[in-house]
């Protein structure tokens, strides 16, 4: 049993937020420099300084070290396991060019090398059915090929259709866990039950490359903080117990972003706006999310230019923060970020061994932030550190520190106002029919610019708009999603197909209902598409009804792609559920 009290902490590049609601239902905020070298370190300090006497409080923590690891390619080495034929599977990818017409292409090189890439000689059918076999002598010569070519600090397992039949995934993981019980292992069907061979293998080896140092870290929050739950972050908007945290920190890449949507729809329902833009600058970098009556889901993402087939709340960012760094590039024009000074050295004013020109430092110079006053007055900027930064800067293109300042912010802005059109105009939402929620340490700063030069009439800034998404933390509802890929024809489902979708309904209902309080609301959607497309539209659906949404279907395709293929068959491919309880974290 706890105190009563509620801690919401969100480590972010720069700041470690910390919000605390008490047995009464006051909230007490708090904010300090983080400690990249051990975030718990910060996030204990912070938890001291709110509650002075000790006492057992519950955690929600919003985490940046999986994404981090992944980022700086800092996480364990790891062996890729798949099905015979299929090792390259991560060097292939989708040959997508990231630049259509570009004639050198600096491709992002794959998270494991080919040489830690081994062969499995087993075969599932996409029907689920065996065609080969996995035989305990091919375990053992698969045990003894890591075992000379280690050590490995973790183990990634994706298998031909494991999201059909996960047999053999669960054999050859139940031996490797047996024989290398201190490697992290990791197969795909743990995470994702759906088709995409390479959205797949990403998933499992990014799961598996932070997967060490994720649980290293929530080792070490666990014996340094008293709390109880603690709980982490996820990328979806939800919360989850530690155990899950550590075996599947792939779910935590935008745990902090994530927080911060939440917050902004906390807030939002306050003032009785459905339709918003959350905006949060914050020292790295600057994320944004469109909210049309509820959180914009996704069911993939990209990291590092990664693929991720993990649900995400649907968030765009873009290198522009606060501790975002200027220079000037070969053709010698002023560019910002997408590096960061973060919280250490961090920006020049900071005083803090940083000497480049960052956004935070160009509203130093330009009197946009009075240096007594910096958080809460808790820390004070130095304005001629900030000066001295832009020198060089100034001298190379030769105008003065207070118009490389200004374009430096512009320049900040452009891309801010970019991001925001990706999921606004570049989706089919007008955005002046939505309200800009502000929010992030700088995020009130460039707020109003950005509105005006989007036709936005209405922005709202929160109170403690610097800790919005440790406070949301506090707000989400419980969520668990799960997902099945199908693969039957929609326009004539009966017999086997029909049971087989049943069946699907009834095991994603138990898997999102478990762990989750009684009565909790379960979602389901349907994943459809006219056969021989690539990707679906998802549409609500009722699994007691006797046929599937296809008119929303055909009529969301006409809204999006300007047609609709009438009298095409059309395919369902994948259904989910969503399931959702009220309340907030310690509850």
């Amino acid at each position: 049993m706890t105190s009563g009290k509620r801690f919401g902490i969100d480590t972010g590049g720069t700041f470690t937020d910390v919000v605390m609601r008490d047995a009464q239902g006051i909230l007490h905020v708090h904010k300090r420099l983080s400690t990249p070298a051990d975030p718990s370190q910060a996030i204990a300090q912070g938890m001291r300084a709110l509650n002075t006497s000790g006492e057992p409080a519950s955690l929600v923590h919003g985490t940046t070290v999986a994404t981090n690891a992944l980022l700086e390619r800092s996480g364990a080495r790891v062996a890729l396991l798949a099905t015979a034929g299929f090792e390259d599977v991560l060097s292939l990818g989708r040959q997508q060019r990231p630049e259509l017409y570009a004639l050198h292409i600096k491709k992002i090189p794959p998270l494991i090398p080919l040489c830690d890439c081994f062969g499995v000689p087993e075969r599932t059918r996409f029907d689920a059915s065996i065609e080969r076999a996995l035989t305990p002598a091919a375990l053992d010569a698969l045990g003894d090929a890591l075992a000379a070519r280690g050590p490995f600090g973790a183990i990634a397992i994706c298998l031909l259709h494991a999201y059909a039949n996960p047999a053999h995934e669960q054999r050859l993981a139940t031996y490797l866990r047996a024989r290398f019980p201190e490697v992290f292992v990791s197969a795909s069907h743990e995470i994702v039950r759906e088709l995409r061979e390479y959205e797949r293998a990403s998933t499992v080896s990014v799961n598996a490359f932070v997967g060490p140092v994720m649980s290293g870290y929530l080792a070490r929050l666990a014996e340094r903080v008293r709390a109880e739950p603690l709980e982490i972050f996820e990328s979806s908007g939800t919360r989850s117990a530690l155990e899950r945290a550590a075996r599947l920190p792939v779910h935590t890449v935008l745990s902090g972003p994530a927080g911060g949507v939440m917050g902004a729809m906390a807030a939002a329902r306050e003032l009785e706006l459905p339709k918003i833009i959350a905006f949060d600058m914050g020292g790295t970098s600057t994320d944004v999310s469109l909210c049309d009556g509820e959180p914009t889901y996704s069911e993939s993402s990209q990291l590092g230019g990664l693929p991720l087939l993990v649900p995400t709340l649907d968030i765009y960012t873009v290198g522009a923060g606060g501790g975002s760094t200027a220079h000037v590039d070969e053709g010698g024009a002023l560019k910002v970020g997408p590096r960061s000074a973060g919280s250490s050295p961090g920006p020049a004013s900071y005083a803090n061994g940083g000497t480049l020109p960052t956004v935070t430092d160009a509203h130093v110079v330009l009197g946009r932030l009075r240096p007594e006053a910096f958080l809460g007055g808790e820390m004070t900027l130095d304005r001629a550190a900030a000066l001295t930064s832009f020198d060089a800067l100034a001298a190379t293109l030769k105008l003065t520190r207070e118009q490389v300042a200004l374009g430096v912010l512009q320049i900040a802005d452009a891309a801010m106002g970019r991001a925001i059109k990706v999921i606004s105009l570049e989706r089919g939402h007008d955005p002046r029919d939505f309200a800009l929620v502000s929010f992030g340490g700088a995020g009130g700063l460039h707020a109003c610019r950005l509105a005006s030069s989007l036709g936005m009439r209405r922005v709202v800034v929160p109170r403690h708009p610097g800790l919005l998404s440790a406070h949301g933390m506090l707000h989400a509802p419980q969520v668990k999603h799960a997902a099945q890929t199908v693969m039957v024809r929609a326009s004539d489902l009966s017999g086997p197909d029909r049971e087989r979708l049943q069946a699907a309904f009834y095991e994603l209902k138990a898997q999102v209902t478990a762990q989750m309080p009684a009565g909790c609301k379960v979602r389901f959607f349907a994943e459809l598409r006219y056969v021989g497309q690539s990707f679906t539209l998802r549409c609500d659906v009722d699994p007691s009804a006797a046929a599937l949404p296809l008119e929303e279907f055909e009529a969301r395709h006409e809204a999006l792609y300007g047609w609709r293929a009438s009298g095409r068959a059309v395919e369902l491919v994948t259904v989910r559920a969503r399931g959702e309880a009220g309340g907030v974290a310690g509850e």
